[in-house]
């Protein structure tokens, strides 16, 4: 059964080749002028430090000039997340290899996507890596720009009829000591509940800053990240999640996700709370969102669809995951 990823469609062979030979030719010729005017050894450091270059943009951005240049994006095969510095380094050591050989072989092992009968075009290469290329709609975007965004209608993540009930959360060693909202990871505005206005829209440019402890007596949400970042707000909400995220409405709580990488877009998830359920959208973001059942089942977001978050189910961003706790009553 063919598995057709649904954050792309596969690179067809013709387009894969043309953006692999744009890579090839701007290598060779700064390796050209560099040994005209240096020498051989300047040239093969300059072809050296450009194959670099063309592995780190590929391992964090999934791109290269050439992909750039006619649309196309490698991402694991399994999920819409950039390839690594592994699964790069792989797939583009084995095109260099194939290039040993007369030159011509790079092509073949780059045009080897041809014989794939599985209908998702991996070469060679991206069935050694783990990974596959993949046609980017150009008006897709990468989830980072300020405006607010329209919403798809919605669709539901559900395995079963299971209930909603909040869950409650004790006193325990699991819970960190110190109180949530001391962690200045929630930037600029508390939410605002309906009926409500904001005193003045969020500015665009402003920085995360930590919000002061909200009053007890209303429910509470905890985000907790797998790298120990987290924030607490009242319900309900609407919250933006990103390296540097921008509100859709005033009012919006805003999440500035630590990503040393920059695998996370600018605004690269919404979340709402209404206080009963919840709602997760992939903001269009460049490297996609995910929900991750209790039994480790994935399921990627389609941008801009609503989806229906049940109790238990983690939310992946890049490579950050995070889950969510609801405070009965608030803080003690």
């Amino acid at each position: 059964m063919t598995q057709t990823p649904p954050f792309g469609a596969p690179a067809p062979v013709g387009t894969r080749v043309g953006a692999f030979s744009v890579d090839a030719a701007l290598v060779v010729i700064a390796a050209g002028v560099a040994s005209l005017l240096g020498s051989p050894v300047l040239g093969i450091a300059v072809a050296s430090e450009a194959l670099l270059g063309l592995w780190i943009l590929q391992a964090r951005r999934g791109l290269t000039p050439g992909a750039l240049l006619f649309g196309l994006r490698a991402a694991r095969a399994e999920s819409p997340v950039v390839p690594g510095a592994g699964r790069a380094f792989v797939r583009g050591g084995l095109v260099v290899l194939g290039g040993l050989v007369l030159v011509a072989g790079a092509w073949v092992v780059v045009a080897s996507a041809a014989f794939d009968r599985s209908g998702r075009r991996r070469s060679w290469a991206d069935r050694a890596a783990g990974t596959v290329l993949l046609s980017v709609p150009r008006g897709r975007g990468d989830g980072d720009a300020a405006e607010a965004r329209d919403l798809a209608e919605p669709t539901v993540h559900a395995r079963s009829a299971a209930t909603r009930d909040p869950l409650r959360i004790d006193a325990a060693p699991s819970l960190p000591a110190a109180p949530a909202w001391d962690a200045p990871i929630v930037a600029l505005a508390a939410p605002v509940l309906a009926g409500e206005r904001s005193a003045s829209p969020v500015p665009e440019t402003a920085a995360p800053v930590a919000i002061a402890a909200p009053p007890a007596g209303r429910d509470q949400l905890l985000v907790m990240f797998d790298t120990g970042q987290r924030a607490q707000f009242e319900l309900p909400a609407a919250v933006n999640f990103g390296r540097a995220p921008v509100a859709d409405q005033p009012g919006d709580v805003l999440i500035a996700v630590d990503d040393p990488d920059r695998l996370i877009s600018k605004t690269h998830l919404r979340l709402e709370h209404d206080g009963d359920v919840i709602w997760v959208t992939d903001a269009g973001s460049t490297n996609g969102s995910e929900l991750i059942d209790d039994d480790g089942t994935v399921h990627p977001l389609r941008p801009g669809a609503r989806t229906l978050l049940e109790d238990g189910t983690r939310v992946r961003l890049g490579e950050r995951v995070f889950t969510l706790s609801r405070l009965i009553g608030g803080p003690a």
